[in-house]
């Protein structure tokens, strides 16, 4: 479960040159452009995320919009958020971008400083393909982990990155029932699946009322 991206610090460069050929990262060679807004998340009172399609294609521009200057614009595969249903996760160095490519849920990571690569991760390689059209949450954040909905044919998964250190920290098969909502209550990151719902403690995925069970 340690996939790590070692997206901070001396490990930038090494990791950087090792996913370039696995993450399939996209350079701007080609001058593609960036086309309508998918979503803006604001970071601060001046900051914020916007996410834009790439107009004739399929990959996503990810930008660092400060007032009214683009600091910069990143160029990754398909976005896996939409409008209101974000897929982006950040702190003061990094920003984590949910995509989609081969049908298959990963995470690319890019420096908040400048919008360079810093590294990939893939999700739920133990499972199938992804579904496009699940409908329910994708990224929820508290700034230190991410915590990633992942959804297949008759599965589901959720999973904790840490955004410090580019690593998973756990996972927690929640079958196939469809998560509907999400969302974090202090230490606890919950799920919504049908009628019923389900706690997990943020640092170990520790399922809350099951701990409750054993005392």
């Amino acid at each position: 479960m340690a996939r790590r991206l070692g997206w901070l610090g001396p490990a930038i460069v090494a990791v950087g040159l090792a996913a370039g050929g696995v993450g399939g990262w996209y350079m701007m060679t080609a001058r593609p452009s960036a086309g309508e807004v998918i979503d803006t998340l604001p970071i601060d009172s001046q900051a914020s995320l916007v996410v834009r399609a790439e107009q004739g294609g399929d990959r996503t521009f990810i930008e660092l919009h400060v007032g009214d200057e683009t600091k910069w614009q990143a160029l990754v595969p398909t976005y896996a958020g939409r409008r209101g249903v974000p897929g982006l996760a950040w702190t003061q160095n990094a920003v984590s971008v949910r995509v989609v490519r081969g049908g298959r849920a990963e995470i690319f990571a890019v420096a908040m400083r400048d919008g360079s690569k810093l590294g990939g991760l893939k999700l739920a390689p133990d499972h199938g393909p992804i579904k496009r059209d699940a409908g329910g949450p994708v990224t929820f954040t508290d700034h230190v982990r991410s915590y990633e909905i992942v959804a297949g044919e008759g599965w589901n998964q959720l999973v904790a990155l840490d955004l410090a250190k580019g690593r998973a920290l756990w996972k927690v098969e929640l079958g196939p029932a469809p998560v509907v909502e999400g969302g974090l209550d202090g230490g606890v990151f919950w799920v919504r699946q049908g009628t019923g719902r389900r706690s997990f403690y943020v640092f170990n995925g520790e399922e809350r009322d099951l701990l409750k069970s054993r005392e």
